[in-house]
C-alpha cells in the first residue's frame, strides 16, 4: 500500500474551520509552523494570510477580509467561488486539532523522505555533513513518534497518577545526605538539578557520592564524563568502597599489600552492587549524549560538566549552554529522569570579601539559572581561609541558591578528601579522618 504524503481533504476541512470560528486558529497554531505543512501552494497562502491577520489583531477574518487581505496570484478568477466552499463544508470545529496533528505528521513525513534522499549522497560528503544529516533525519523521525503517543488531556487519570506519584514516592529521588535532603527534597524525575562551585571546592566530589549513594539503592544512573576519566572516577569509587585505601596513595602507586586486600574487596562491592552504572568519558557533544540518553532510559542522567560539551553549529558559549540546557530540560521530561549538571563558576566570587557563590557567579548563568529547577554552590572555606577556617579542612558548606519549589538557605556538611568522602557533617568527618589515620599506623606497626 503507498503511504499518502498529503490530504487535500483535511487541508480543506481545517481552513473551512478556522474561518467560521477564528478561535480555531489559536487552537492549532502549535501544529502549523511553518505554511508548508499545507501541501497545496493555494492552502498555503490563504493559511499565511489568515494568520497575519490574527497576529495583527484584526477582529474579523472570513471570506470577505481574507479575499481581500490575499495578494493576486493565477487563482483569482475562482477564489471567491473557492473560499466559500471551505466554510460550506464544515460541519463542527470540535475535531480540529485532529485534521492538524494529520497535516503535521503528513508534513513531517514529506520532510523524512526529502532529508532520507540525501543519505544516499552521504558518500559524497565529509563526515560532519554526514553527522548532520543523519541527526536531522533522527529529529524528524522522533517527532513523528513524539505525535504518535499523543492523547487528548485527561484530568481524571491525571489527579489519579499524581496521587500514585505521591503514595508511592517514586518522584523524588533523595541524594542520600539527610542535612541536604531535609532542606531539598531530593532531586526530581523530570527536572534539572545542577551542582556547581569553583575549582577545589569538591562540586565532583558531591556529584561522585550522590552516583554511589542512588547505585546502592539500585537506581540506575548515566555518568558523561567530560573532564575526569573512567578510570579516575572507578579510582575514587573504589577509595570510598575501601576500608582505609587513600586517593594519593592510588595517584601515587604506592600500594602496600594490605591496601591491595581493601581494593580487592572494593572490587567484590563495586561489581555487586553497581550494575546499574553506564559511564562513558570520550563523548564531547549534546548530540550523542542525547543519543545515549534515549539508549539507555537511565533514572539519572550526570554531566560532568557542560562547560566542556559541543553543540554543532554553535560556537558562542551562551547560545551553546542555551542549546544544552534545552535539550536536558526537553530529556528530563520524555524519559521522567532526573538530570544532574555539573557547571563551573566565573571568577567574581572570589575578588569579593563573601567569597560565598550566588547566581550571578554562574558561567552563562541566564540559560542555567533559568532552567534548572535546583542549583547547589559548593563552597570549601579551607581554600581561602585555612587556619581562620571554623572547622577546618573538613567543613564544607552546600548553598541551595535555587529552588524553584520551596525554600533556600544552606547546609554544613563534612569532607575528607583524601578518602573522597562527604558525610552528613563535620563530626563525622572528623571521626573518619582519625578512624583512617588509626587504621594506617597500625598497618606500619603490624608491618614493622
Amino acid at each position: 500500500m503507498q503511504l499518502q504524503i498529503h490530504s487535500i481533504e483535511a487541508e480543506k476541512t481545517l481552513l473551512g474551520q478556522m474561518i467560521v470560528d477564528n478561535n480555531v486558529i489559536d487552537r492549532v497554531g502549535e501544529f502549523l509552523p511553518n505554511p508548508e505543512v499545507f501541501y497545496d501552494n493555494r492552502h498555503r497562502r490563504i493559511w499565511e494570510t489568515m494568520s497575519s491577520m490574527r497576529r495583527n489583531g484584526e477582529d474579523t477574518i472570513d471570506v470577505v477580509t481574507i479575499m481581500a487581505r490575499m495578494p493576486s496570484d493565477e487563482y483569482d478568477k475562482d477564489k471567491g467561488y473557492y473560499m466559500t466552499g471551505l466554510v460550506d463544508n464544515v460541519a463542527a470545529v470540535s475535531n480540529a486539532e485532529s485534521y492538524a496533528k494529520v497535516l503535521y505528521e503528513k508534513w513531517l513525513l514529506r520532510s523524512v523522505i526529502t532529508k532520507s534522499k540525501k543519505i544516499q549522497k552521504l558518500t559524497e560528503v565529509s563526515g560532519n555533513q554526514a553527522y548532520g544529516y543523519l541527526q536531522m533525519l533522527h529529529s524528524e523521525i522522533e517527532n513523528i513518534l513524539n505525535l504518535r503517543t499523543q492523547t487528548s488531556f485527561d484530568l481524571d487519570g491525571l489527579v489519579d497518577d499524581t496521587i500514585d506519584h505521591i503514595l508511592a514516592g517514586d518522584s523524588l529521588l533523595p541524594f542520600g545526605y539527610k542535612p541536604l535532603d531535609n532542606l531539598t527534597g531530593g532531586m526530581t524525575r523530570g527536572e534539572i538539578t545542577v551542582i556547581a562551585g569553583r575549582p577545589g571546592h569538591f562540586k565532583s566530589t558531591m556529584m561522585l557520592n550522590i552516583v554511589r549513594s542512588l547505585l546502592h539503592r539500585e537506581v540506575k544512573v548515566l555518568v558523561i564524563n567530560r573532564e575526569m576519566s573512567n578510570v579516575e572516577m572507578m579510582k575514587k569509587l573504589l577509595v570510598m568502597e575501601s576500608s582505609f585505601v587513600s586517593y594519593d596513595t592510588l595517584r601515587n602507586m604506592n600500594i602496600t599489600e594490605e591496601e591491595k586486600v581493601d581494593l580487592n574487596k572494593s572490587r567484590i562491592i563495586i561489581k555487586e552492587n553497581f550494575e546499574n552504572l553506564i559511564m562513558y568519558d570520550n563523548i564531547f557533544d549534546i548530540e550523542r549524549t542525547m543519543r545515549e540518553i534515549r539508549k539507555h532510559r537511565p533514572d539519572v542522567v550526570v554531566d560532568d560538566y557542560i562547560g566542556l560539551a559541543d553543540v554543532g553549529g554553535i560556537d558562542d558559549n551562551r547560545l551553546r549552554v542555551d542549546s544544552i540546557m534545552k535539550q536536558y530540560k526537553r530529556a528530563s521530561k520524555t524519559y521522567n529522569m532526573c538530570s544532574l549538571i555539573v557547571s563551573q563558576l566565573n571568577r567574581d566570587c572570589e575578588s569579593r570579601a563573601n567569597k560565598r557563590p550566588i547566581l550571578r557567579d554562574l558561567r552563562d548563568s541566564g540559560s542555567i539559572e533559568q532552567d534548572a529547577e535546583m542549583i547547589l554552590f559548593m563552597y570549601f572555606d579551607w581554600r581561602y581561609d585555612y587556619q581562620d577556617s571554623d572547622n577546618g579542612e573538613n567543613e564544607l558548606e552546600v548553598i541551595l541558591g535555587k529552588n524553584r519549589y520551596g525554600r533556600t538557605g544552606s547546609v554544613k556538611m563534612g569532607v575528607v578528601g583524601d578518602r573522597c568522602s562527604i558525610f552528613d557533617n563535620v563530626d563525622e568527618a572528623i571521626s573518619e579522618k582519625y578512624r583512617i589515620i588509626k587504621a594506617r599506623r597500625n598497618i606500619v606497626k603490624n608491618g614493622s
